[in-house]
């Protein structure tokens, strides 16, 4: 088979695997053999997301979940071969959902998983340490970046005892008041950790962007005692490991 007619081919099937309407061609396969590997690889896709989520899937109970789930593989086929990166949009898909509509904290919990999963294969850098930058002869004038395994999450519920809960195993608990709670989720040293943090350290963390000094970058608010708390934030995110030096090697770049 000549190699453009075998990628017209390809791209036939993969149509056909995502709408049956399109598998109608001969050549493609009989309908059953087709509805076969359809159902096959939805079925992969909702195992993938179940592995993916599963504090969301407890939430959601089996049935539901995979429901979602599978009109989630249906819409939204993988856009790559590794599967660890499949379900990206899943928090916010879910948003979409009526019946979740008065549940927006299974989406919180949602994107909680993803920003571990993401930061457990995200590339590894070294962590500004609070020493370090003491020993700097001008601090101020440095410009940090969040390093590669570090992800700012807003939640729109007080998800932290919902969370732990759903960490320990133990039944779920409703979750707290509605606003903005910030998290940070931050691998350092192979280990993933998820902390609710400050609304001054998460705007902090949005700053320190890579295009502003970190003089600036503190400067957050020009009302009264809120240098102490510009200070706290930098500490919480010193302490996390959250920061790094632009230009430093990963382990991707280490020979």
């Amino acid at each position: 088979m000549p190699m453009d007619t075998l990628a017209d081919w390809q791209r036939r099937f993969i149509a056909a695997m995502r709408d049956p309407a399109t598998g109608t061609e001969a050549d493609l396969g009989q309908p059953d053999g087709l509805a076969v590997y359809r159902n096959n690889i939805r079925q992969s896709l909702i195992e993938a997301l179940a592995t993916a989520f599963p504090h969301t899937r407890t939430l959601l109970g089996e049935r539901y979940f995979a429901a979602a789930a599978g009109d989630y593989a249906r819409e939204r086929p993988p856009a790559e071969p590794r599967l660890m990166h499949y379900g990206d949009g899943f928090a916010d898909f879910l948003d979409t959902l009526p019946p979740l509509a008065d549940h927006r904290y299974v989406s919180d919990i949602c994107r909680l998983e993803r920003a571990r999963l993401d930061i457990s294969h995200a590339a590894e850098a070294p962590a500004l340490e609070a020493a370090r930058l003491a020993e700097h002869p001008a601090p101020e004038g440095l410009v940090l970046v969040p390093r590669p395994a570090t992800r700012l999450v807003i939640c729109r519920h007080d998800v932290a005892a919902l969370w732990q809960r759903l960490e320990d195993g133990d039944d779920p608990l409703p979750p707290g008041s509605a606003g903005d709670w910030p998290w940070l989720a931050v691998r350092q040293e192979g280990r993933a950790s998820l902390t609710p943090v400050s609304p001054f350290t998460r705007r902090l963390h949005e700053r320190l962007d890579g295009t502003a000094v970190l003089g600036e970058a503190l400067m957050i608010s020009p009302e009264a005692g809120d240098d102490a708390a510009a200070g706290e934030a930098l500490g919480t995110l010193l302490g996390l490991g959250a920061l790094g030096v632009p230009g430093e090697p990963t382990a991707e770049d280490t020979p």
